[in-house]
């Protein structure tokens, strides 16, 4: 126990520096806030992608034949699979309102700059040529541009509007004109750069910005950080973070952009009919992490073992919120955080539970649908119907198997912290007793 302090105390000065810088910085605050930001399309389409692609042939069969899988899946492309378009305003907006700027400003400028720069294909229509634009670049394949473009325009409107690069105007003109007018400098200067950045890459062997970012930024991020044992390290430094009372989202922020990618990608291979690239992945990332940080449904479980009228009690508290993904109850009441008994099953769990599923992917057969999963749907659904629904009976099975083997690893710990608050209840009782006997 008391190397375990001590190890507790030297990893403390680690995290806490690094953890503050994240939760600090502005870029990363801005993406952060950008991503929450595009839930209400993420959420308000979920019933209408699951739905149309149940994994049930003959489900299929009756929506094509009444027409609904058509009209569903031109729904989903102009949705679901245009999420960069959503982004780069969500975070462009979120940057300069942070700034104390206008946000809609920054908004504005970050999504014009991205689809100034998507190069444009002709094509011929009945003999006429037609300048289109490819919906891959909206997607999967304009994504990380599209945080660039969040990120940096907005950010350079923010530097120009403190050096006082605005256009001011006499006091009768109306507010609302007098600050859609302001930024007129500020958007020349931008515009003006971004027009040369486009004619550069142009030039150059990659031929627009798009293909340059895939190429050295995208590509290499994607095969490091998109796989699974990518995954299972970064939830594992997730639940290490959540164990010294750092909140997931310091590690998540940083994550999220290769979460988000690895599902546009499965979402527009599947619409498209092609093979989806990062199966393993989604189905790893939905078990690494079961009941909220730390794996807790199966410690949650090992509570119906209580002795300690504590658990006993506790139970009937978290085990209800818990397969609502709510896991604060647990978290803080036994607590988990900073409590050293707790601290080798919290790192354990999403190592055991990744590998676990890895292994299982190899024998039995899923069949994913990448429109189902926690973030798509109401966060509040429980994981069971989410594994139903994102890869049928047999990823339910191996979802059942990862709950299982999180709960026999916290059992033996959990069994420690009952005997313990046991045997506080029993001395407690006994003082009691032998305080009423002397009264």
């Amino acid at each position: 126990m008391k190397n375990l302090n001590v190890s507790q105390s030297k990893l403390e000065k680690v995290l806490g520096p690094a953890a503050g810088w994240l939760n600090e910085n502005r870029f990363i605050t801005a993406l952060s806030q950008g991503f929450m930001g595009i839930l209400p399309v993420t959420l308000g389409v979920a019933i209408i992608a699951i739905l149309i692609n149940f994994p049930i042939d003959a489900w299929k069969a009756l929506l094509t034949q009444v027409g609904l899988y058509a009209v569903g899946q031109e729904f989903i492309s102009t949705t679901l699979s245009l999420l960069a378009v959503y982004v780069v305003g969500s975070i462009g907006y979120n940057f300069a309102k942070n700034d104390g700027k206008n946000g809609m400003i920054g908004s504005i400028l970050s999504l014009a700059t991205f689809i100034t720069l998507i190069p444009l294909d002709v094509v011929s229509i009945k003999e006429a040529p037609v300048s289109v634009i490819r919906i891959s670049y909206l997607g999967s394949d304009g994504f990380f541009v599209a945080m660039l473009c969040g990120l940096l325009i907005p950010y350079v409107y923010c530097k120009l509007t403190d050096l006082k690069l605005v256009l001011k105007l006499p006091d009768s003109v109306p507010p609302m004109v007098s600050k859609s007018l302001a930024p007129t400098f500020t958007s020349m200067i931008i515009f003006t750069g971004v027009f040369f950045i486009k004619y550069f890459f142009k030039s150059t062997s990659f031929g627009d910005v798009f293909t340059m970012v895939t190429t050295v930024i995208a590509k290499p991020i994607m095969q490091f950080g998109a796989t699974p044992i990518s995954l299972i390290v970064v939830f594992t430094l997730i639940n290490l973070f959540w164990f010294f009372g750092i909140h997931p989202n310091a590690v998540l922020s940083c994550y999220m952009p290769v979460l988000i990618a690895t599902s546009i990608a499965n979402q527009s291979a599947y619409a498209a009919g092609n093979a989806m690239p990062y199966i393993t992945f989604a189905l790893v990332g939905s078990v690494v992490q079961i009941g909220g940080a730390g794996n807790t449904l199966g410690l949650c479980i090992a509570t119906l073992f209580a002795k300690s009228e504590k658990y006993k009690a506790l139970r009937k508290l978290v085990i209800p919120a818990n397969i609502f993904n709510i896991n604060e109850p647990v978290i803080f009441g036994f607590p988990i955080v900073m409590n050293p008994i707790y601290f080798i099953p919290m790192v354990l769990t999403p190592i055991a539970s990744g590998l676990i599923t890895i292994f299982m992917l190899n024998i039995v057969p899923v069949t994913l649908n990448p429109f189902a999963s926690l973030a798509t749907m109401p966060w509040v659904t429980p994981i069971f119907v989410v594994a139903s629904l994102q890869g049928g009976l047999a990823f339910l099975l191996i979802f059942i198997i990862c709950v299982l083997a999180h709960f026999l690893i916290y059992l033996p710990f959990f069994k420690i912290d009952d005997a313990n608050a046991y045997r506080l209840e029993l001395e407690n009782q006994e003082t009691i007793d032998a305080n009423s006997i002397k009264a």
